[in-house]
C-alpha cells in the first residue's frame, strides 16, 4: 500500500518506483539515498496531489491517487518488471517495461488526446532557484524559468539538481509533434509542471493524439550534459 493505493513496488540498484495500479501512474521515484523525485501525497496540490508521472488528463487515466484503472503484472525477474495498465471498457490501455536502468512506457490506446507530464520534485525537494534543466539541443534552462516551445529531436528533457548530483531525463518517442510546455508550480517545496503535449498553464491543450507512443525516463547519476546525453541515447531513445 502507498498513500493509500495498492502499488507496484520495483527495486533496481539505481532506484525503487512506486506505481498505484488502479491510478496507473507512479506516486515515487527514490534514488539510493531516499530521495523522492515525484512526491506524490493524495493532498496539497503542488506539495501533494498534483504529482506524479505520466499524468495523463484530468481523472480520466494515468495519474497516482486515480481509481479509473488497473494494472496486472505480466513479467518479473531481475531484469525486467512488465505490467500492463488498463480501464474495464478497454478505452485505455499503457505497457510499462521497467529495467534496471529505466522505465518506458508504451501507449496502445487512448480514448482522448493526452499529455505526459513530469510533476514532482527533483532530488526530493523542488528548488527552483538552484535545479535546471538540459534538453537534447544542449539548452540549459534554470527550473524557476518558463518554456513553450516544441523540444527538439530527439525530444528528451533531462532536470538537474546539484545537491545530489543526479538527473531525472524523460524521452517520448512517436508520431506526433507539438509545442511542450514548462512553468515550476507552488515555489519551493512545490513541484516542476513539463509536459510533453502540453501547450498552456490552463489545463487544456492535450496534443498527443496517436499510438502508440512512447514515454521513457531514468535517474542519472551526473548533471553534466555530454554524460546525461550519452545515457539517454544508450537507453531511453531506444525505448
Amino acid at each position: 500500500m502507498d498513500e493509500g493505493q495498492a502499488s507496484f513496488e520495483i527495486g533496481t540498484e539505481r532506484a525503487t518506483y512506486l506505481y498505484h495500479k488502479a491510478g496507473c501512474g507512479f506516486s515515487s521515484l527514490v534514488d539510493r539515498d531516499g530521495n523522492d523525485w515525484i512526491g506524490y501525497r493524495p493532498k496539497g496540490g503542488p506539495k501533494g496531489d498534483y504529482r506524479g508521472i505520466p499524468n495523463m488528463g484530468y481523472d480520466t487515466f494515468g495519474h497516482p491517487g486515480y481509481e479509473t484503472g488497473r494494472s496486472e503484472l505480466l513479467a518479473a525477474s531481475p531484469s525486467l518488471v512488465q505490467f500492463r495498465s488498463s480501464t474495464a471498457d478497454g478505452a485505455w490501455e499503457v505497457e510499462w517495461n521497467i529495467l534496471p536502468t529505466h522505465a518506458t512506457m508504451t501507449g496502445l490506446k487512448i480514448a482522448a488526446p493526452v499529455w505526459l507530464l513530469y510533476e514532482g520534485t527533483p532530488g526530493g525537494k523542488f528548488n527552483p532557484k538552484t535545479q535546471f534543466m538540459f534538453f537534447s539541443d544542449g539548452t540549459r534552462m534554470g527550473c524557476a524559468e518558463t518554456r513553450r516551445k516544441e523540444t527538439p529531436d530527439p525530444k528528451w528533457v533531462a532536470f538537474c539538481d546539484p545537491k545530489t548530483r543526479r538527473s531525472l531525463a524523460l524521452a517520448y518517442g512517436g508520431p506526433d509533434s507539438f509545442i511542450d510546455t514548462y512553468w515550476p508550480m507552488g515555489g519551493k517545496g512545490g513541484m516542476t509542471v513539463f509536459g510533453f503535449g502540453r501547450t498552456d498553464e490552463n489545463g487544456f491543450g492535450f496534443h498527443v493524439q496517436r499510438v502508440p507512443f512512447t514515454l521513457s525516463f531514468a535517474l542519472v547519476e551526473s548533471i553534466c550534459f555530454e554524460e546525461i546525453e550519452a545515457f539517454v541515447r544508450t537507453y531511453l531513445l531506444k525505448g
